[in-house]
């Protein structure tokens, strides 16, 4: 196996206090963050997570770094507010659509067994970014505008005229992991980059631009945000590792799912480029035409992992 070439961020590049720059009116502090899971329900989501996300700022201190043409790392990005704010909002989108007893979200519920993730040692979840309170939305459009700025001659107009349609969020154990794949045009449009953000553990993310080059990584912490479209919209990645309790203490991680990685992904896409079908559905925690087979009732998942290299779901 070639040898991995690691990107490592410098010690300055952790500045716990930098400067942000506001989304909303005002700047958020940790006083701000709720400390406890969401209650239930829509409304609830709307006005509790709402409030956080309306005052969430980014860090103006952020050295961005363009580890390939049009692959951009924004280490640090979001300060501990804004991964609190997400991380609750995850949870809560991804745990709460269901009742107990029944399948969806990041959980299969079958009776007499206990709930189990929807896929393994992960679970997977998106839909279109109307579930989501509305500053989700316009949190991952301020993202691709900010690698844009930064790098404008990869990213230019694709990042400019990207909208964030549909919002995934994976959650991985420590033994978790996502095989090398790049994703479908109906999962993001060909000219539109990918936003993502990585919440909790710590995670070594694989990328290379072509199947035959070295495998190249580069660790996430908690907090950072990478983009990537223009050139590299076709990036070959892989979620390789968890690096298990690399958290930062401050993080608050409810009891369900329970300590891990989190990555809150921006998608621009939508019916008219194939998406017809949510994670529900995809993954047979509700069985439709659009259901994978190895997900349909009778057959197990284990072991079938994705298709080399294309796809998503």
């Amino acid at each position: 196996m070639p040898a991995r070439r690691w990107v490592r961020r410098s010690g300055d590049d952790q500045a716990a206090a930098a400067p942000s720059e506001n989304l909303g009116d005002s700047t958020a502090s940790e006083a701000d963050t709720s400390k406890t899971l969401l209650p239930t329900g829509a409304a609830a989501a709307d006005s509790a997570t709402s409030s956080v996300l309306s005052r969430m700022s980014l860090c103006s201190a952020c050295k961005a770094r363009e580890l390939l043409p049009g692959f951009v790392h924004l280490p640090g990005l979001l300060p501990l507010p804004a991964q609190q704010a997400l991380l609750d909002m995850a949870c809560h989108v991804a745990l709460g659509r269901q009742g107990d007893s029944a399948s969806g979200g990041w959980y299969r519920r079958e009776a007499g067994k206990a709930p189990a993730l929807n896929d393994g040692t992960k679970a997977r979840f998106w839909d279109t970014s109307s579930i989501f309170p509305a500053e989700f939305r316009a949190l991952g459009e301020a993202v691709a505008q900010r690698a844009d700025k930064e790098f404008p001659g990869n990213l230019g107009e694709h990042a400019a005229c990207f909208e964030a349609r549909v919002g995934a969020l994976n959650f991985y154990t420590g033994r978790g992991k996502m095989n090398w794949h790049c994703d479908d045009y109906n999962f993001a449009k060909k000219d539109r980059p990918i936003v993502m953000a990585s919440l909790g553990d710590t995670a070594e993310f694989g990328y290379k631009m072509h199947a035959s080059e070295p495998d190249r990584s580069v660790k996430l912490e908690s907090g950072d945000v990478i983009v990537f479209g223009g050139r590299a919209r076709d990036l070959i990645h892989a979620m390789l590792r968890v690096y298990e309790g690399t958290a930062p203490q401050q993080l608050v991680v409810p009891a369900q799912p329970g300590k891990g990685r989190i990555s809150v992904t921006w998608r621009d896409a939508g019916p008219e480029d194939g998406l017809t079908f949510n994670s529900d559905e995809r993954l047979g925690l509700v069985v439709t035409s659009n259901t994978l087979p190895r997900y349909l009732p009778g057959r197990s998942p284990k072991g079938k992992g994705k298709g080399k290299y294309r796809g998503y779901g």
